[in-house]
């Protein structure tokens, strides 16, 4: 199951290997956790990991998981050469073929439109965003009814949407704290120095769609956003899509100045954004590729038992199958209406209790 890494406690058992920076192995399948080792990822800014725990690596979606997560981190990669290596026309090649798998991906069925829970892997905030945004944002378009060929501006727009923070200072971008009017005034100018990166640095030969998305994702459907104040209509459902993406990744993503907020309350945030800050389009279709309760969370229901998530319904969100913990029974929260979910656990109640279901290894 998944677990924060605020969760993890010595002696758990990693299912999966854990990639940090670069794509480089952290960790690898089947290590029992030391103290170490937990101060380690968290200094590697890995969010959270695997565990051996009640549910099997098939109920877990393993192989897909283990897809998505080889093409998120190549993904990454790529992005980061491109952006290192003077963002060249010959090597964008690079960025439009990762795209493509992408997209080819979630269209034949094999990485599933709910993929910000099943990812694991951690690197840097912008490239794993970036990446993560481009995932979510296609399999919103997906849902929309986009073609191929529409899905790729799509694509390539949401990967590269904060590429003008590569022009915001460092001591702006990585400041523990809230900006000062100042620095934010300059942050709101990465929408536009990506643009210009993409459209007159490199001589107009990305695809007009994509460049606006990066122009536009953060425009609000009231008017409130920036660079332009575009609202209603004024901006293309592209960039609303994209806007609606990154917003849910970044509130749902722990940050130096704050914390994440759970997958349930950024849904509901979405859900409260649409047809005001956020076109409500994007909001309908961008909602059931996330999970508000990603399967592995440990929960605790109206009864006072605790519970792991194992599966939900995009049509019921709130109303996923859960496992007790205690005794194992399945419960289906769409036939147990009387039951409800009243929170999350503790992280230090959550660890001590994912602990103590990990299984036993035989001894060799």
């Amino acid at each position: 199951m998944k677990l924060p890494t605020s969760y993890l406690a010595p002696g758990m058992i990693l299912a999966r290997p854990v990639y940090g920076q670069r794509g480089v192995l952290l960790l690898n399948r089947g290590v029992s956790l030391t103290s170490f080792d937990i101060s380690a990822l968290r200094r590697h800014g890995v969010l959270a990991v695997y565990v051996e725990g009640p549910l099997s690596e098939e109920e877990l979606r393993e192989a897909r998981a283990v897809m998505e997560e080889e093409v998120r981190v190549h993904t990454m990669n790529v992005v980061r050469s491109w952006a290192e290596n003077g963002r060249r026309r010959a090597n964008f090649a690079s960025i439009v073929d990762q795209v493509k798998s992408v997209v080819d991906e979630i269209l034949a069925g094999r990485m599933p439109t709910n993929a910000l829970s099943e990812i694991s892997a951690a690197d840097s905030y912008t490239f794993a965003h970036s990446v993560d945004v481009c995932v979510l944002s296609v399999a919103a378009g997906v849902r929309l009814g986009y073609k191929r060929d529409d899905l790729l501006k799509l694509g390539v727009g949401a990967l590269l949407h904060d590429l003008g923070k590569s022009r915001v200072p460092p001591e702006i971008l990585n400041k523990p704290g809230k900006l000062t009017p100042a620095e934010f005034a300059e942050m709101k100018k990465h929408p536009v120095w990506g643009y210009k990166m993409l459209r007159e640095d490199m001589d107009g030969w990305v695809d007009s769609v994509s460049a606006a998305i990066v122009l536009n994702h953060h425009e609000r459907y009231d008017g409130s956003g920036y660079p332009r104040g575009l609202k209603g209509k004024e901006i293309h459902l592209t960039a609303a899509v994209c806007a609606a993406a990154d917003m849910y990744n970044a509130i749902t993503t722990d940050r130096v100045y704050r914390p994440a907020l759970p997958p349930h309350e950024a849904y509901e945030m979405l859900m409260g954004a649409g047809g005001s800050a956020l076109d409500f389009r994007a909001v309908q279709a961008f909602l059931p590729c996330v999970d508000p309760y990603p399967a592995g969370m440990l929960i605790r229901l109206s009864t006072g038992e605790i519970a792991v998530v194992l599966s939900s319904d995009p049509a019921m969100p709130f109303r996923p199958k859960v496992m007790l913990v205690a005794t194992g029974e399945i419960v289906d929260l769409q036939k147990e209406l009387a039951v409800v979910i009243t929170g999350l656990l503790p992280p230090a109640e959550a660890r001590a209790m994912a602990a103590g279901m990990r299984p036993a290894r035989a001894a060799v």
